[in-house]
């Protein structure tokens, strides 16, 4: 096992070079027809899920940002809204209030007083036409349109889109030894920092069945841990490069710095392994009004070197 040692002049000369829908009726199978031959449906006010989840886009606890609507023929996936209608699974139409309601005494209102009076339109070789192929139908409730959106889980898938960057690991002490491993000093403040380009904010965003969420990743700290067995130590920025006119044994101005008291000839190989970390935190919000946070991100980079001790020079 051989002595890592450096003569301090050759250091230091060498270190100076460097919307949603409301809540749901489940209507019944139509019951009269008006003197128009319209299908009077009263709907009781039981509640009822109208359609059924899909995995398009899905959050590692299984749920679903977007609802399915479907045709039960063929199973095709369709729009969950076409203009003001929603897809109403449980009928096989898009539903919406008819704008004009007819008077209170018109047979197709069955006797009641309350709800309203709603258009049911089929979905008929890709698009639904209003006013040919439908019926209309009394409830006391809306029906059921598609599941709501989670912004929640929009959240998460737009995460899923981001690359989050690794840190870039700069260091001072910086220089070479003789046999081209890199290097820092016993007892010399060593410098850490990344380049900026990897410290800043990322967003992306994603959206479904007219909800979108925006998650934004904030970094808040660089963590440098040493691997001589120590703790790690952290600072709240990027780091900033060392710079010859910083001094050669200056501690760093952003507090990223470390001082390794022994060299690192016990360690394998002779050297340490230093991780750089950066720590994110993530938040989003959402065009619902929602809003919240994910569990914060680490990226991480290693770097490998020798501890130095170093030899002072004393000339007469």
């Amino acid at each position: 096992m051989r002595r890592v040692t450096v003569a301090l002049l050759g250091v230091l000369l060498g270190l100076c070079g460097q919307s949603g829908v409301p809540a749901a009726a489940d209507p019944v199978a139509c019951q009269q027809y008006n003197s128009h031959g319209i299908c009077v449906v009263e709907a009781e006010s039981a509640q009822q899920p109208a359609t059924r989840p899909v995995a398009a886009g899905s959050s590692s606890d299984g749920r679903s940002g977007e609802a399915a609507c479907t045709l039960d023929a063929t199973g095709a996936a369709i729009p969950c809204r076409e203009g003001p209608s929603w897809w109403v699974q449980s009928l096989q139409c898009y539903a919406q209030p008819i704008p004009v309601q007819p008077p209170k005494d018109s047979p197709i209102w069955g006797g009641h007083t309350d709800g309203a009076i709603y258009l049911c339109t089929f979905y008929t070789n890709g698009g639904s036409f209003p006013g040919t192929n439908g019926f209309s139908f009394w409830s006391g409730t809306a029906p059921a349109g598609p599941a709501a959106v989670d912004p929640a889980v929009l959240a998460e898938q737009a995460l899923r889109t981001l690359t989050i960057p690794a840190p870039t690991t700069g260091r001072y002490p910086g220089g070479t030894m003789r046999d081209g491993r890199p290097f820092t000093v016993v007892n010399a403040y060593t410098w850490f920092w990344t380049d900026s380009d990897s410290f800043r904010a990322l967003t992306a965003r994603a959206d479904a069945g007219g909800v979108w969420a925006q998650v934004t990743v904030t970094p808040t700290a660089l963590r440098f841990t040493p691997g001589d067995g120590a703790d790690a130590v952290s600072c709240p920025g990027p780091g900033v490069a060392w710079q010859p006119g910083d001094g050669v044994w200056a501690p760093s101005p952003a507090g990223c710095h470390y001082r390794y008291p022994h060299s690192s000839i016990r360690q394998p190989d002779e050297q340490a392994t230093a991780t750089y970390g950066i720590s994110w935190s993530v938040a989003w919000t959402s065009s619902t009004g929602a809003s919240g946070t994910l569990p914060d991100l680490t990226t991480s980079s290693n770097a490998t070197f020798a501890v130095a001790e170093v030899q002072a020079v004393v000339t007469r």
